[in-house]
């Protein structure tokens, strides 16, 4: 997910926070005070004034302290790597999966460098964010480098939630994702799974530091989970059991896609709107949802086009603005897409429901 930035107008303190993956500049969803319960994650709506007051109040801390810069480095990688006190071993793991992805993806992407830090953070460390356990990507100033990838160094309540959800709405699925993601005492573990979103963060470097200029935020998710499919299926092919199946069972689930559609958002049109606070914003079970469904188009792009579509997604909108700016519908992205870059995605945009 891209935290895709907390952004200031003006000159006073107020924010604009816009997210990203289970992903940017926002600071994911969790900028406030608000609980983490697994409950709570299925209910909460962010509220603007309540996330501008919570920040004013930390300003000094989330905004002149760069994250990372008290923590340990690890050497030897393409970037800058920082993790918590007993976070060895996963930022290690982290480190591996993201340096093998950059250099896979700069080959892709007309051989682009980053300046970036992988950040991996113990929940001590991750504060007033919430929930622990969601990536994400900021490229805010005053960073310690022009983008971080901060990913937690262990599960959490976020992690929690997403089992108990399709727990809820397909017993069958929770079976098979316990198959899948087994925790060794019967339960499930999600850590293998959000090793790999380490590159999903990573395509959002790329975007936002490589000057993709994507007109919707939506978009810059299908990218980011096209990204790292293609990484996953050409680099390593015997962890794509690990990145599907839980997309997989998500979108299989015709009682959680009812419920999404009933008490929450479910079109293009209705996440750009909504997934960034403001009126009604979504809930964050919501919006992993959303993502199941990217992972499951990217996929299908994947399948049918390859890398070749990945890089002609890159080259169609690296470096220019290619709709005219006002309001951009899904409608016109759609004949954009399919025309550019993949029939595959053109028509996935223009079904989406």
């Amino acid at each position: 997910m891209v935290a895709r930035g907390a952004t200031r107008t003006g000159s006073g303190q107020r924010l604009v926070l816009r997210p990203g993956y289970l992903s940017g500049r926002c600071l994911s969803w969790g900028i406030g005070d608000a609980p983490s319960t697994p409950g709570f994650l299925r209910s909460w709506r962010w509220s603007p004034s309540e996330g501008a007051r919570a920040v004013e109040g930390r300003s000094s801390r989330v905004f002149l302290m760069a994250m990372g810069s008290g923590l340990a480095q690890l050497d030897g990688y393409p970037f800058e790597v920082r993790y918590s006190d007993g976070s060895l071993m996963r930022a290690r793991a982290a480190a591996d999966v993201a340096a093998d992805a950059y250099f896979y993806l700069g080959r892709l992407f007309s051989g682009v460098e980053l300046d970036i830090a992988l950040i991996v953070v113990d929940q001590a460390g991750w504060e007033s964010r919430q929930p622990f356990g969601l990536p994400f990507f900021n490229d805010d100033d005053g960073q310690i480098r022009p983008g971080i990838l901060v990913m937690p160094d262990g599960s959490g309540d976020f992690w929690i939630a997403i089992g108990q959800d399709i727990h809820e709405a397909s017993p069958r699925g929770y079976a098979r994702l316990r198959a899948t993601y087994p925790d060794g005492a019967g339960g499930l573990n999600l850590q293998p799974f959000f090793d790999l979103i380490t590159v999903h963060e990573l395509g959002h470097a790329f975007e936002m530091l490589g000057d993709l200029r994507l007109p919707t935020f939506w978009l810059g998710e299908i990218f980011a989970n096209l990204a790292l499919h293609a990484f996953v299926a050409t680099r390593q092919p015997e962890s794509l059991s690990t990145l599907e199946v839980l997309s997989t069972v998500g979108t299989q689930s015709r009682r959680l896609g009812a419920r999404m559609r009933a008490e929450g958002y479910s079109t293009l049109e209705e996440l750009e709107a909504h997934y960034t606070g403001g009126h009604q914003p979504m809930s964050p079970l919501n919006y992993v949802w959303y993502q199941y469904r990217w992972q499951r188009l990217a996929a299908k792009v994947f399948e049918t086009d390859g890398e070749n579509g990945l890089v002609r997604f890159w080259d169609c909108f690296r470096g220019t603005d290619r709709l005219n700016s006002g309001k951009i519908t899904a409608a016109a992205l759609a004949r954009l897409l399919g025309t550019e870059v993949s029939e595959t995605l053109g028509r996935a945009v223009r079904n989406w429901r």
